[in-house]
């Protein structure tokens, strides 16, 4: 399982993502997108998930770690 992540160190990793995948510039430009638009998280939710159990969310959580551990 994952190292459990302080509130801090998630935000880092996270930002760290972002800058890899996107840029220093629109990472910036996504997180004002972010923080002007309202977030509905049970319609992302759906939208992402539909109608899938926690099972199932969460074998596909623990696959992609594995995959990501093997990747390291």
């Amino acid at each position: 399982m994952p190292e459990q992540l302080t509130d801090n160190d998630l935000c880092a990793k996270g930002l760290a993502v972002l800058e890899d995948q996107l840029g220093p510039v629109h990472t910036l430009r996504f997180l004002a997108l972010m923080s002007r638009q309202s977030f509905n998280y049970q319609r992302w939710r759906q939208q992402h998930f539909g109608s899938m159990s926690l099972e199932e969310i969460l074998t596909q959580v623990q696959s992609a770690s594995n995959n990501q551990e093997g990747q390291g």
